[in-house]
């Protein structure tokens, strides 16, 4: 008996593999094309949050859902409606820096700062004093404390971006960006604080980009969710040439401030300068969603494990000026979503197979943020102690086929050795991140799930094109941020291969089998910052 138990169930794993494996080779490059043209589409308009064309790709989503077979995650619905407040900074916004001794200085909105506060205020002017606290991080599992007990409450307090020494690997991590490192983490623990804002001191080699990114990102209308904790109430940049003339008025040698912050026994310094911050911002509610179905594995629904899929159906929507002003965004994100629908079919088309479910999220609002997928993981369709995993597509290969895999943020959990034996399979490698230093695990989706104790990455190919000489992929890579990365060009090209698409599809396809025949929980290593 116990033969014919195990025989049966080995007969029923080979039927999932067969079937979900048979499906996955069925995805053809016309089918992803396809999903990617509509999406980037002029007509949709860049998918903006809250306008027209952002509605469009909703639907388009939804309708893709319910051909698939896929069951609505909320009741009867697919949508979850994430509710923004819409910040639009005012471009007359006036900085002052105070002396101790009366005399002020003022600075110009986009030139020498940016700065944006998430909430109505009843007063337009805000003045607080300045307190420097360094790379503005508490992180006892790496023994750093910048704060040291110091009361900032009512106080905007001066950050470093980044992380210090990141040639000491002993530190934190190296090269390789933590979450502590990213801007919207400095934000969050200076609300934790209790300060009235911060102002990030930028520069290029720190930031990893130059100023006029910072100025572009801040000087239009930001979203935040309203009633979400770490709400900084001011959140302000200003470029190195504005820090410089805050340290000297303050006494200080911005150098040497940086150089002390370095040490585990930096102390923040009162800079004896007050900040005055008067402006008249717009704001407006805008709703978006969460477009949420899901394929039924073999358990009840009210007790299943889930794997969730993800990937964001956002862009930038159409900007001002002249010409060509639609941000379609064909890359970012058209092609994840097209991974994610052919995968929701693969999975729709093969339902009652895996012992788990399978969520198939399209996040709102990722270029602000992560807000949608944030308030998935807040408010989950079912209960986050059922989700094992999360693979999130983000910028999928459009270019060819390649001899390894890309699985950012797969080091901290049991999901890199799985994609390690799923690659292996193909004669493939997982090739670690070509860019460390960029954080790219923090920049999407993904670090939504993590951060609230879900194993997570974002899953890709490599660089390494099959047929193509060495250095090609990276670059392609290289060209399209440069040239197309958050820009009007990010448009569907015809020659696009989409052959990598598929092989992404089959890959993520015998990665979920491997994850559903997998006895033990997937859990964080040691070292990751995300343990539960």
């Amino acid at each position: 008996m116990i033969y014919l138990l195990a025989a049966a169930m080995l007969f029923g794993l080979a039927q999932a593999d067969t079937a979900l494996l048979k499906t996955a080779e069925g995805v053809t490059t016309d089918e992803i094309a396809a999903h990617i043209r509509f999406l980037s589409d002029d007509l949709v308009e860049g998918r903006g949050i809250g306008a027209r064309g952002g509605y469009l790709a909703e639907l388009y989503i939804e309708t893709m859902y319910r051909h698939y077979g896929l069951e609505p995650a909320f009741g009867e619905s697919y949508r979850q409606e994430v509710t923004l407040q819409g910040a639009t900074p005012d471009p007359e916004t006036v900085l002052e820096f105070i002396a101790p001794g009366g005399e002020k200085s003022s600075f110009d909105f986009g030139e020498d700062f940016v700065a944006v506060y998430p909430f109505p205020r009843s007063e337009k002017t805000l003045e607080a004093e300045l307190v420097y606290v360094g790379y503005g991080i508490v992180a006892p599992g790496y023994e750093w404390d910048d704060y040291k007990d110091t009361d900032v409450r009512g106080k905007i307090v001066v950050i470093q971006v980044n992380e210090p020494r990141p040639d000491l690997p002993e530190l934190f991590e190296g090269r390789t960006l933590t979450y502590f490192g990213r801007w919207i983490y400095k934000y969050q623990e200076a609300a934790r604080q209790g300060a009235a804002g911060a102002l990030l001191i930028h520069s290029t080699e720190d930031a990893g980009y130059s100023w006029s990114v910072v100025r572009n990102s801040w000087a239009g209308e930001a979203f935040f969710v309203p009633g979400t904790p770490d709400i900084l109430p001011l959140r302000s940049w200003i470029n190195g040439e504005t820090a410089l003339k805050l340290m000297a008025m303050a006494g200080k040698d911005l150098a040497a401030q940086r150089a002390a912050a370095q040490e585990r026994s930096f102390q923040p310094v009162p800079l004896g300068v007050r900040v005055r911050i008067t402006a008249d911002n717009k704001y407006r509610k805008v709703i978006s969603h969460n477009i949420v179905g899901v394929a039924r594995g073999k358990a009840p629904a009210q007790s299943a494990k889930a794997v969730v899929f993800s990937a964001h159906h956002d862009h930038f929507g159409i900007g001002e000026g002249e010409g060509d002003q639609i941000y379609n965004g064909a890359l970012d994100n058209g092609s994840a979503l097209a991974a994610l629908l052919a995968m929701a079919r693969v999975c729709g088309e093969n339902q009652g197979v895996l012992s788990h479910d399978v969520v198939f999220l399209a996040c709102a609002a990722e270029e602000e943020l992560m807000l949608g997928s944030d308030y998935f993981v807040r408010n989950p369709s079912l209960p986050a102690e059922r989700i094992v995993a999360n693979l999130n597509f983000e910028m999928t290969n459009v270019w060819g086929e390649a001899d390894d895999m890309l699985a950012i943020g797969a080091q901290y959990s049991d999901l890199q050795e799985l994609i390690e034996g799923v690659a292996a399979g193909h004669g493939m490698t997982v090739s670690p991140e070509s860019a460390p230093e960029q954080g790219y695990f923090y920049r999407s989706d993904q670090v939504s799930f993590a951060r609230a104790g879900i194993p997570a990455t974002w899953i890709d190919l490599g660089e390494k094109l099959r047929g193509k000489p060495e250095g090609y992929g990276k670059k392609l890579r290289d060209d399209y941020r440069a040239n197309c990365y958050h820009q009007v060009t990010d448009e569907f090209d015809p020659e696009w291969e989409l052959t990598g698409t598929q092989q992404i599809i089959r890959l993520c396809t015998e990665l979920l089998l491997a994850i559903d025949r997998r006895a033990e929980p997937i859990r964080w290593k040691e070292h990751s910052p995300f343990r539960r």
